[in-house]
């Protein structure tokens, strides 16, 4: 079980003395193998620290983490060169000022919809702390930032999920990476000069979760394109998720019908290999954006279909392309 060492408890009574006010954080424990660690070292923060409350939660994550805030998550234990780095956090959240360039800041203010950052760490990684400190204070300027923090070392199957070869490794909404220590202006440039086309699901999950959905719409029809993204919303596993890109469907059928009916070939591509809630919202989705075409693809499908819901989603498709 990890544990403080007698230099680690030294260094956080020390700490303690510095902080403003009492800290209260949550911690996410998603019945993940290593829940019993990150409690361990949560029970022992409780008990240096008089001013610390930690929930416990059972919140819909992939790994356990501290969440430091709603959009921030350590999910590595604070042992090691990572302690520092993440009182330092804590100091933050209780009133401490963050040391930060009003040329930073004022990039940060030009994010106005979600980015998802990971930054993979070690707990040995001599250049690991230097990175945290550079991402943690960006997350907790900018509320559009969301950061998660993973130790490699400790969430291997994850890291090779993300293609993690090293630490420190930074990635921007699944898709640009970094591996080295950078300077806070190039990521806030590389956020802030995004496509928005090329944003991940994720993100888009997120905007459509802050009840932007309007926001997908607009920006899909600008580029004149089906963003790739937005397709796997629709083929989502989550109920909520494909509810939200269906909203976006009706909109998008309405202010763009051309753009909308661009939607259904893709969406016919992948109905076989969908599970059958999906296959239902296919079919409500190419109801809303389809065309005669559309129409007919569904007639013949409808005849082979067996399973009662989808065969009344077909009709139901059919009707509203009737009624066109």
């Amino acid at each position: 079980m990890p544990v403080f060492d007698t230099q680690a408890i030294q260094r956080i009574l020390t700490w303690n003395q510095t902080l403003q006010k009492e800290i209260s954080i949550q911690l996410a424990l998603p019945k993940h193998a290593e829940d019993i660690h990150f409690s361990s070292i949560a029970d022992q923060l409780c008990d240096i620290i008089p001013g610390m409350k930690i929930t416990r939660t059972e919140k819909d994550r992939a790994l356990p983490g501290f969440c430091l805030k709603d959009n921030i998550e350590f999910s590595a234990l604070p042992l090691e060169k990572e302690l520092d780095p993440f009182l330092e956090s804590l100091a933050y959240i209780s009133g401490s000022p963050v040391d930060m360039d009003d040329t930073i800041k004022t990039l940060l203010d030009r994010i106005d919809i979600p980015v998802h950052l990971k930054l993979y760490i070690a707990l040995a990684c001599p250049h690991c702390p230097s990175m945290v400190r550079t991402v943690i204070p960006l997350a907790l300027y900018c509320s559009h930032i969301h950061l998660q923090i993973i130790d490699g070392s400790l969430f291997t199957e994850q890291a090779r999920k993300d293609n993690v070869l090293s630490a420190p490794t930074l990635i921007l909404d699944d898709d640009f990476r970094w591996t080295q220590n950078i300077d806070p202006q190039e990521i806030i440039r590389m956020i802030t000069d995004r496509d928005p086309s090329q944003l991940s699901a994720q993100t888009l999950k997120t905007i459509l979760e802050q009840g932007d959905a309007q926001w997908i719409t607009d920006q899909m029809i600008k580029k004149g394109i089906i963003f790739d993204g937005f397709l796997k919303l629709i083929l989502h596993p989550t109920w909520s998720v494909r509810l939200g890109a269906m909203v976006v469907v009706e909109d998008l059928s309405e202010k763009d019908p051309e753009l909308a009916a661009s939607l259904c070939p893709l969406l016919i591509d992948f109905f076989d290999t969908q599970e059958t809630t999906v296959q239902g919202d296919i079919l409500y989705a190419l109801g809303e954006a389809g065309t005669e075409d559309t129409a007919q693809w569904i007639k013949k499908t409808l005849a082979s279909l067996t399973h009662q819901a989808l065969i009344d989603a077909a009709r139901d498709a059919l009707d509203t392309l009737g009624s066109k």
